[in-house]
């Protein structure tokens, strides 16, 4: 099915004084996709058209992308306001539980939702995202200082005012889908997508996260062996943090955005596994 033929809604849920936009097509079982840097919920558009023709896909502008508000101050990204947006789109759909896909920061917002919300993760997908603590200490180890040099560079004073929204797109192979996400970021806020790093990953120390509860949805993490941001061994040891079935899945060759540069792939991925009922994980008696 393509965009032409899809019939997107554009609708918006609110959290507190906060708008979200969000993109929703189809009926079915919920899916709730969550984007992340620099990216927009039309990003997911290879999954939506793909997927809506047997579910309910929906995609939001997370806060300070696209056609979402943009509050400012750096405080109003921390990932409790992220979390609650999810649950305010969730309501607007009339939605208590739904599967949820998030790649990079909507990875991020994905786990903590699973971990702070679990009653309304029925799946839980990730792409190209290590669980937090895994990805904490990814940060913090001096063997990937070159590799997270950016996520340092997006907090230093300034930093979004020199921010190139063109070469922000420049990862987008497709020209529609590129100036698509141009179009997006033209009317994002740089302070605000900056201040996701500002808020959740303080300078100096990386915060330990102590004990945490276990995700309890049946989860599927999907990443590219040559991500130039994440680390292949943040991925290890994820199945101690999911007490549920949890699979991960390598791709060979592939970057950060799997869900662009394998499309086909990681939308039958997404699709066998939430098609499957949760109660169908269960594997022992």
């Amino acid at each position: 099915m393509t965009e032409l033929e899809v019939a997107f809604e554009s609708k918006f849920a609110v959290n507190g004084n906060v708008k979200l936009h969000y993109t929703a097509a189809g009926s079915g079982p919920p899916i709730v996709f969550l984007h992340g840097f620099p990216d927009h919920g039309m990003g997911w558009r290879r999954q939506l058209e793909a997927l809506c023709g047997r579910y309910r896909v929906i995609a939001p502008d997370l806060r300070g992308y696209g056609q979402s508000d943009a509050p400012q101050g750096y405080g109003n990204y921390v990932l409790a306001n992220l979390v609650n947006d999810v649950l305010a789109v969730l309501a607007a759909e009339k939605l208590t539980q739904a599967a949820i896909v998030g790649h990079d920061w909507g990875g991020i917002v994905a786990w903590w939702l699973a971990i702070r919300a679990p009653q309304v993760v029925r799946h839980l997908v990730l792409l190209s995202t290590p669980h937090p603590r895994n990805h904490l200490n990814a940060i913090a180890d001096p063997a990937n200082a070159e590799m997270i040099a950016y996520i340092r560079s997006f907090q230093v004073p300034g930093a979004a005012q020199m921010l190139n929204i063109d070469d922000l797109a420049t990862w987008v192979a497709d020209p529609q889908d590129r100036q698509a996400l141009t179009d997006s970021l033209r009317r994002s806020s740089p302070e605000a997508m900056l201040g996701y790093y500002r808020a959740n990953i303080p300078l100096g120390k990386v915060p330990s996260l102590g004990q945490l509860p276990l995700v309890k949805a049946p989860t599927l993490v999907l990443f590219g062996t040559d991500d130039p941001y994440v680390p292949v061994s943040a991925f290890d040891g994820t199945y101690r943090e999911v007490d549920n079935v949890t699979a991960l899945i390598a791709l060979p060759g592939a970057g950060h955005f799997i869900h662009h540069q394998a499309a086909k792939f990681v939308t039958e991925q997404i699709e066998a596994w939430v098609e499957r009922s949760p109660s169908s994980f269960r594997h022992l008696a």
